[in-house]
């Protein structure tokens, strides 16, 4: 943690004073991070894409504004969650399945089957996010996908810790009930 704020800090430092190898360097550090919480928030790849794109002009132009260069991190992720929430406003969703290709993959050792189903459980439960609204959505993504602290993503959405771990509850619980609702959930609970 030390050492990335003390790379943001130097990067916008640079940024602000015209180096465009530092707004690489910036786009380069956590553009795949940008795709990967608005490709969770939306299952949409074309969607991503549109995200990041817009969350990284907006940093380049709006670098001046960001108050504490320390704070890079927290600052991306509110540009990029404001995104995710107008772009579900402005298009009407349409779902694409989430190619793997975009979705780091590590060694797994597991026979076919076992395979299949953590694949299969992976899907449901991209299903079922989509379901509960976007604000519980933004937080679980934030929470349990981009291990953010409550703290941060507090901070990134302006709103109170209280608030955002509310939003957490009710989201799992929303969750939850889908699964018991389509008699899904026992096979989650017994792994």
């Amino acid at each position: 943690m030390q050492q990335e704020t003390s790379t943001s800090l130097e990067l916008v430092q640079r940024l602000r004073r015209g180096d465009a190898g530092a707004y690489q360097l910036i786009v380069d550090q956590w553009q795949h991070r940008v795709f990967n919480f608005a490709l969770r928030y939306s299952n949409d790849q074309y969607f991503a894409n549109e995200v990041v794109q817009k969350t990284f002009i907006q940093v380049f132009e709006k670098i001046d504004q960001l108050k504490d260069p320390a704070k890079l991190k927290s600052w991306l992720y509110k540009i990029a969650s404001n995104n995710c929430c107008n772009e579900g406003r402005l298009k009407s969703r349409v779902s694409f399945s989430v190619l793997d290709d975009q979705v780091p993959q590590r060694a797994d050792f597991d026979t076919p089957a076992r395979s299949y189903e953590k694949a299969e459980m992976k899907a449901l439960v991209e299903d079922v996010l989509q379901k509960i609204p976007p604000e519980q959505r933004q937080v679980i993504i934030m929470k349990e996908y981009e291990g953010l602290k409550f703290r941060e993503i507090a901070e990134i959405l302006g709103e109170s810790e209280n608030t955002v771990k509310s939003r957490m509850y009710y989201g799992l619980d929303a969750m939850r009930k889908i699964l018991l609702n389509n008699n899904l959930s026992k096979d989650i609970y017994h792994e």
